[in-house]
């Protein structure tokens, strides 16, 4: 009835205990020793035999801060298109609801929160700013996620985020980039320390191609001899292919000469696993180039 494995982590390893009892949910645990692991097992095991355990009071025990931890050691956040967002606004509920029993946290708890996300100011050095609604709905999507996730492990019933509907986004506003601002744009670019920024910025302002269709480019998706590209990730979920202009050809040879054997994405981050974070690095060549006004997803 109980079986107990190693899960090798990031940094370490554990065991975790898998007790199944047909016509009821998984139980899973994990421990840091194994010893802890088979004690739990046999007093669990024998608990269900004499018919005490509490199935229900199980789940209701799991916190979310035991639901994200589990969520990052399963690696389920490296299919996450910005997981650098997703680990910030994981963070954020960790600390608000990390105690929490996950059936205590519900959909009024997590909207007052949100109301607060709206109405509290942030201060970056000398700047107060408040968050869009576009950056509190992302917020509010990183949770929904992982209670996704805990639905699937049997931990909950219900995802309480889709109570909640969506705070209204202001549209960007849609304007075109002039012939003299693309060029002090690239010039930035080029000037960047991020190696991979011009390219990037120069795929996006020839192929009409989104950001996240990008950075999710791998090695395999390009044919050099027919300098073309093959997008799988775009958002209409229909794959297609772009043409790439001599320029790009030359650029991504640079690139590839300077890879690592391990890595598949084009633009993989150097520091940690997953895409390139580019965020900074575009807002700081805009900032050079004088451009303002403008989102990569409008050039």
């Amino acid at each position: 009835m109980a079986s107990i494995y190693k899960r090798k982590l990031k940094k370490g390893h554990s065991w975790r205990v898998l007790i199944h009892v047909k016509g009821y949910p998984k139980i899973y645990k994990d421990f840091e020793r194994k010893e802890e692991a088979e004690d739990w097992a046999k007093e669990t095991e024998m608990t269900i035999k004499r018919g005490r355990f509490k199935f229900n009071l199980h789940n209701k025990l799991h916190t979310l801060e035991e639901l994200i931890e589990r969520f990052l050691n399963d690696g389920k956040i490296e299919h996450h298109k910005s997981a650098k967002d997703t680990k910030r606004h994981l963070d954020f509920w960790k600390e608000k609801f990390g105690k929490f029993a996950l059936v205590h946290i519900t959909s009024e708890k997590i909207g007052k929160e949100r109301q607060l996300l709206l109405d509290n100011n942030i201060t970056k050095g000398t700047k107060i700013f408040k968050r869009s609604p576009a950056t509190i709905n992302r917020y509010i999507s990183s949770l929904s996620a992982i209670f996704s996730y805990a639905k699937k492990l049997k931990w909950i019933d219900e995802n309480p985020c889709f109570a909640l509907s969506k705070l209204k986004e202001s549209k960007s506003r849609d304007r075109i980039l002039t012939n003299k601002e693309i060029t002090h744009l690239l010039d930035a670019c080029k000037e960047s320390s991020n190696s991979y920024l011009y390219c990037i910025v120069l795929i996006a302002l020839t192929t009409g191609a989104r950001k996240g269709e990008i950075l999710s480019l791998k090695w395999s998706d390009i044919d050099f001899n027919n300098q073309i590209a093959f997008l799988r990730h775009t958002k209409n979920g229909h794959p297609r292919t772009i043409p790439l202009v001599n320029e790009i050809i030359k650029e991504l040879k640079k690139i590839f000469e300077n890879k690592k054997p391990n890595k598949e994405l084009i633009f993989a981050s150097k520091t940690s696993f997953g895409k390139i974070d580019i965020k900074k690095s575009w807002a700081r060549a805009l900032k050079k180039a004088n451009i303002i006004r403008i989102c990569f997803s409008l050039m």
